[in-house]
């Protein structure tokens, strides 16, 4: 349910209902009746693009980043930049595994409120497309659902870039005893290119950059939040009715848009990424920029 929808005497009865049987709770520590508390939502860790790698996004890799190297020399990605919202860290991996794993989607908007913030606004210009790394049909069947296209839609009515997907995957075979590039080219034969029937509009938005509505670590989490962010992101609504979908355009077979803005959930060696972005890139596309809720490091 969108905030300008009318909630009606079944809506009303129905998030009752569910709020007596599964109650809303803070996905950090469990408080009633809010998705993430203020304590909570001001302790998660925001990278500050100022601060962090533009190659691989992580934090404080601007100036001199060590994630960018290996025991093989330095990572070649297949992707051109990439942005990443939170460190990754035991809260920000908690928010993201009760949305993934425990069927709490509403966490959704809440996910791309923090995304967006993270957008470099030339960036929303710059994209001819919004795509997702999609899960594969056992992760879907398990879960039920796609974690990565619900942010991925609400990204895009946020924004405007128009919504499309591109990638179709596979279950990757065990990656035990692979090194990095065997690994890439392991998840890069689990991608496809996702086919249509009709050839995709041209692109006509000229989005602007919006104010935002809002796997584990080791690490303890901080007592102090890492900065202060511009603005508070509003939290979406705490009913369990689910919000509209934005539709998706249609794909022509071999006929993708150069510029494209693929999102996933974690960017922590970036192999997934790197081998979506290669599959993109063999389909047409000239380059691929990468955003993700957050960045392992």
């Amino acid at each position: 349910m969108t905030p300008t929808t009318t909630p009606t005497k079944g809506h009303v009865f129905l998030d009752a209902a569910l709020e007596l049987v599964w109650p809303t709770r803070c996905s950090g520590c469990e408080r009633s009746g809010v998705l993430l508390c203020d304590e909570c939502r001001a302790l998660l860790k925001q990278i500050m693009s100022a601060h962090a790698c533009p190659r691989c996004g992580a934090p404080f890799g601007g100036l001199v980043c060590t994630e960018c190297y290996s025991g093989e020399g330095r990572e070649q990605h297949q992707f051109d930049a990439a942005v990443c919202a939170l460190e990754l860290d035991e809260l920000s991996g908690r928010v993201i595994v009760l949305y993934k794993d425990s069927y709490e989607r509403r966490l959704s908007g809440l996910l791309a409120s923090y995304l967006l913030s993270a957008l470099p606004a030339p960036w929303l210009i710059w994209a001819d497309v919004l795509t997702w790394v999609p899960v594969d049909r056992k992760a879907l069947r398990r879960r039920g659902f796609d974690h990565m296209e619900l942010i991925a839609r609400e990204l895009s009515e946020r924004t405007g870039l128009p919504l499309r997907r591109l990638l179709d995957k596979q279950p990757c075979r065990d990656q035990r005893g692979l090194n990095r590039s065997e690994r890439i080219e392991n998840h890069r034969e689990s991608f496809s290119l996702h086919q249509a029937t009709h050839t995709p509009p041209s692109k006509t938005h000229a989005p602007q950059p919006s104010t935002p509505a809002c796997s584990s670590a080791s690490h303890l989490l901080p007592s102090t939040p890492h900065f202060s962010p511009p603005s508070t992101p509003t939290l979406p609504s705490t009913t369990h009715s689910s919000r509209a979908a934005a539709p998706l355009l249609p794909l022509a077979a071999h006929s993708l848009p150069p510029h494209i803005l693929l999102l996933d959930d974690v960017l922590t060696t970036g192999s997934t990424l790197d081998a979506a972005s290669m599959r993109l890139k063999e389909g047409g596309a000239v380059e691929v920029r990468v955003a993700t809720v957050a960045r392992a490091w």
